[in-house]
């Protein structure tokens, strides 16, 4: 009898283990049971048993409690870490294993939960055909973003290559990579320093490496996880290092069909950039824009503009279009302008 008693008893601690999860409150008066998953901008996601991912909008929610201790993250950059309690008037409290009780926290001043410190995104696309057209065409890219308190690290490039059979024999019609890296310091919420580089070639265009580097100040407009908005200038020093020939042996300054020596440059430069994406229908679709000029002895503009589709657990689709400028290709017959329109399948984090 005590045996059977003792089971029931142990039976009963088990599923009460297995039924708690958070449980947040909203204003109309539903109750949601799950996991939360985080806080950014104005939704909370959360992880339920009959939905992978659910968005809710922030303020409608009146207060929640979890199981688990989470990390929170006020308006004044605080950082708090403790399992949460419901409380009156729009707040919660947080316990800490009995170390801390805060005072009721209004959900006004939460500026973030399990605030995300490592992001990023890697992407292939790429065509093969065999037969009548023989053509090959590859595409990757990859970003990487590490924030902290007051830092933030971004670094990333992409690579792009082509190539097509004419008459028996492979041509190349595209071969060229671009890699960037940025560090930024924030001295207020808005308000930050940052030391860049950047680093492209493109064999077409005859250049071998263009790097740039420079420091300079930004702004951000805005900052959350469903909408991102900054700018940047400052100054730069830009160096051109040129193939010794041209890939294409005319069209060179000098109007013959001999190959021709091409010139390095180097020089001070000024420099700006737009970076911005938003999140819609509940994260179903993200937009970005990121844009940067140089100008110095020449004017080198580059663009991405386009979208990223989450189709399933991390596993997205882009649709972008790039167009890079450089007015001193016109120099070596060269044309000003390269557009690329790119599909792509990758992962994000």
């Amino acid at each position: 009898m005590k045996s059977t008693q003792s089971l029931k008893l142990v039976v009963l601690a088990l599923c009460s283990l297995g039924a708690q999860a958070d449980e947040i409150l909203l204003k109309n008066g539903d109750r949601i049971s799950g996991t939360v998953l985080n806080k950014s901008g104005k939704l909370l996601e959360i992880k339920t048993a009959y939905a992978e991912k659910i968005v809710i909008k922030w303020d409608a929610v009146q207060t929640l409690k979890t199981d688990k201790p989470l990390s929170i993250t006020l308006s004044d950059k605080q950082e708090l870490i403790g399992i949460a309690n419901t409380a009156a008037d729009g707040s919660l409290t947080l316990n800490s294993n009995g170390v801390y009780n805060t005072q009721p926290i209004p959900l006004t001043n939460i500026k973030e939960i399990n605030k995300k410190f490592f992001s990023g995104s890697a992407n292939i696309g790429g065509n093969m055909a065999n037969g009548n057209t023989n053509r090959n065409t590859l595409h990757v890219d990859a970003d990487v973003t590490m924030r902290g308190r007051d830092d933030k690290v971004t670094f990333g490039g992409q690579y792009n290559y082509a190539d097509a059979q004419v008459a028996g024999k492979n041509e190349l019609n595209a071969r060229n990579f671009q890699m960037y890296g940025n560090y930024s310091h924030f001295f207020s919420d808005r308000a930050y320093g940052y030391a860049h580089g950047l680093f492209t070639n493109d064999r077409f265009q005859d250049i071998q490496l263009r790097s740039a580097f420079g420091i300079g100040a930004g702004y951000e407009i805005f900052s959350s996880e469903d909408l991102n908005l900054s700018f940047e200038a400052g100054p730069d020093y830009v160096n051109v290092n040129r193939y010794d020939h041209p890939y294409i042996m005319t069209g060179c300054q000098n109007g013959t069909n001999k190959p021709c020596n091409l010139p390095d440059e180097a020089s001070m430069a000024g420099r700006w950039a737009v970076n911005y994406n938003q999140s819609l229908f509940n994260r179903g679709v993200q937009l970005f824009h990121k844009h940067e000029g140089i100008i110095g002895n020449g004017l080198f503009v580059r663009t991405r503009t386009g979208f990223h589709m989450p189709l399933w657990s991390g596993i997205q689709f882009t649709n972008e279009v790039q167009w890079d400028y450089y007015d001193k290709n016109a120099d070596f017959g060269k044309k000003t302008l390269d557009t690329r329109y790119l599909f792509s399948l990758g992962y994000g984090w």
